[in-house]
C-alpha cells in the first residue's frame, strides 16, 4: 500500500535525528523504553543510572541496543538526586552531543508503605529529593540550553498520588504534588521559548520492581482490574506517550498531564 503524504507527514514529525534526549533512570522498566523508543527514531540518547554493579550492567545494555539503531549513546552513572551527577550529566552530554534537546526525569524510586507516624525525616527528605529535587536540578542544567536552541521538551515521570495523596506513602505522594506544581510553573514561563513541561502519569506498569510488595496477594492482577481496559499497561505505552509529547505536534501541550493509566477514574 501506497503511504499517503499525511502519513509521511507524521513520520517526519517523530523523526527525531539530529536531536538528543537523556533519560533518568533508564537501565531498566519505562527508561529503558524511552530510550529505545527514541533511538529507533534517530535520537542520540543519554542514558543514566545508579552507579552499582547491576545498574552498570544494565545501563551498558541499553547502550549496545540504542547503537544498534545507528545513534549516538552515551552512559552516565549517579543519582539524579545529587546535584554532581546532574552536572556530569550536562557536560559529557554536551561534550558528546552539543546540547540535550530533551529531557524526561523518571528516576525511580525504592518502594515505600509506612504510616505517617513511621515515617522518618530520612525518610521524607529523600523522597522529595527524589522526585522533586532531582526534576529541579536537571532544569537549572538543561533549560539554558534549550533556552538558546529555541526548542526543547521536558517530561516529568509523575503518578496519581499528586492529587489523591497517600497515608501509606507521604514523601511519595508529597513529592508527587510538588513535582507537578514545578512542571506547571517552568510552562508558564518557558513555552515563550518553544520549551514545553508536562507530566505524564502510569497507571499500573508491568515492570521489574525490587522489592515484591506490590507482587505479592495478586496485586498485579487486582491493578489490572481496576483499570478499564483489565490488564497492565507496557513500558512501550508509556513511551511511545513522550514521543508524543516530544514531537512539533505537541507544541501546544505544555503546564498539563497526560494520562496513561488503562481507564483508572481522573484524580485531577
Amino acid at each position: 500500500m501506497t503511504s499517503t503524504g499525511q502519513e509521511k507527514t507524521m513520520d517526519a514529525d517523530l523523526d527525531f535525528n539530529g536531536k538528543t534526549i537523556l533519560v533518568t533512570g533508564s537501565g531498566r522498566n519505562i527508561g529503558r523504553a524511552i530510550i529505545s523508543e527514541f533511538a529507533s527514531r534517530g535520537a542520540n540518547v543519554v542514558i543514566n543510572a545508579r552507579d552499582t554493579e547491576t545498574d552498570r550492567e544494565e545501563a551498558e545494555a541499553v547502550r549496545a541496543e540504542a547503537e544498534k539503531h545507528g545513534v549516538g549513546a552515551l552512559v552516565v552513572l549517579g543519582n539524579a538526586a545529587d546535584r554532581a551527577t546532574v552536572e556530569r550529566l550536562r557536560t559529557e552530554s554536551e561534550r558528546a552531543f552539543t546540547r540535550v534537546d530533551m529531557y524526561v526525569s523518571n528516576a525511580m524510586h525504592r518502594m515505600y508503605r509506612e504510616s505517617f507516624f513511621d515515617t522518618t525525616d530520612d525518610d521524607w527528605n529523600y523522597y522529595l529529593n527524589q522526585q522533586l529535587t532531582a526534576s529541579w536540578y536537571l532544569a537549572k542544567a538543561f533549560v539554558p540550553g534549550m533556552q538558546d536552541a529555541g526548542w526543547g521538551r521536558i517530561i516529568h515521570m509523575n503518578g496519581p498520588n499528586a492529587w489523591t495523596g497517600s497515608w501509606a506513602a507521604i514523601p511519595i505522594a508529597s513529592g508527587k504534588a510538588g513535582l507537578h506544581a514545578l512542571t506547571k510553573s517552568l510552562a508558564s514561563g518557558l513555552s515563550q521559548y518553544g520549551i514545553t513541561v508536562n507530566d505524564v502519569n502510569p497507571g499500573y506498569v508491568d515492570v521489574v520492581r525490587d522489592s515484591g510488595l506490590d507482587d505479592s496477594a495478586g496485586m498485579r492482577e487486582r491493578a489490572a482490574q481496576a483499570m478499564a481496559i483489565k490488564r497492565v499497561i507496557s513500558p512501550e505505552e508509556i513511551a511511545w506517550t513522550c514521543a508524543y509529547l516530544c514531537s512539533p505536534r505537541s507544541g501546544a501541550v505544555t503546564g498539563t498531564v497526560i494520562d496513561v493509566d488503562g481507564g483508572r477514574p481522573a484524580a485531577h
